[in-house]
C-alpha cells in the first residue's frame, strides 16, 4: 500500500493558530512557500469561522482542503489575476468560497488549466448542490486532462464514491431546474464521464 504523508493531529492543531490556515494543507508541500504568500494576502481582514475540511490523496500526499473559505470576495477575485502559480492557487481557494458566484467564476478559469493539484477542487464542486456550476464543469469535460483526472479518481475511490452519492442526494436541486429523469442531469453525466476517465488507464490484470 502506498504510504501517505499524513498530517498529525498536533500539526493540525498548531496550524489552526496560523493566519494562513486553512490553506496550509490544501496543496502539495512543494508549493508551501507560495501558498503562504497567497493565503497571508487573502486573510487580511478576514474573519475565520469554524473550519471544516475534506481529505484527498494526490501522488501519495494527503491534502486537507477547506470546504468553505470566507475571504473578502473582491480581494480574492483581484488576486486571481496574479501571474503564475499565485493566481492559480487563488483560483483553487476561490472554488471553496462561500459565495457561489465566486466559486463559479473561479472554476470557469481553473478548468482551462492543467495542474494535477487543481483536480480535487473541481471534483468537489460536482458533489455540491449548485447545478449551474456542475453544468460549467460538464461543458469543459472535452478539454480536461482525462489521464490526470483518471489517476486522481483511482487514487481516491472513497472520495469519488462520496461525490457520486452527493450527486444522487441533490437530485431535488436538478429537478427544480427542469430535469425530470434521474441520470440525465449534469451531475450524473459528469460522474459517468469521470468513471470512464478512471477506467481508461487502469492497468491490465495479469493473465
Amino acid at each position: 500500500m502506498r504510504q501517505h504523508e499524513m498530517k498529525s493531529n498536533q500539526q493540525t492543531a498548531n496550524a489552526m493558530m496560523s493566519p494562513t490556515f486553512p490553506a496550509d494543507f490544501a496543496f502539495p508541500q512543494r508549493l508551501a512557500a507560495r501558498v503562504q504568500t497567497v493565503a497571508h494576502h487573502l486573510a487580511v481582514g478576514c474573519e475565520r469561522p469554524l473550519y471544516c475540511s475534506f481529505s484527498v490523496v494526490l501522488n501519495g500526499e494527503e491534502l486537507v482542503i477547506p470546504r468553505r473559505v470566507y475571504y473578502d470576495s473582491e480581494r480574492l477575485l483581484a488576486a486571481t489575476r496574479a501571474d503564475g502559480i499565485d493566481g492559480l492557487i487563488t483560483l483553487c481557494l476561490g472554488t471553496r468560497h462561500h459565495d457561489g458566484f465566486v466559486r463559479e467564476a473561479c472554476v470557469r478559469r481553473l478548468l482551462g488549466l492543467r495542474e494535477d493539484w487543481t483536480i480535487p477542487f473541481v471534483v468537489q464542486l460536482v458533489g455540491e448542490y449548485v447545478s449551474q456550476i456542475v453544468a460549467v464543469i460538464e461543458a469543459a469535460l472535452p478539454a480536461l486532462d482525462a489521464a490526470a483526472y483518471g489517476a486522481f479518481l483511482r487514487e481516491n475511490p472513497r472520495f469519488f464514491a462520496t461525490t457520486e452519492r452527493r450527486v444522487i442526494s441533490y437530485w431535488y436541486a436538478y429537478e427544480q431546474t427542469g430535469y425530470r429523469k434521474r441520470g440525465e442531469e449534469p451531475g450524473s453525466r459528469v460522474i459517468a464521464a469521470f468513471k470512464r476517465m478512471a477506467a481508461s488507464n487502469c492497468p491490465m490484470p495479469p493473465s
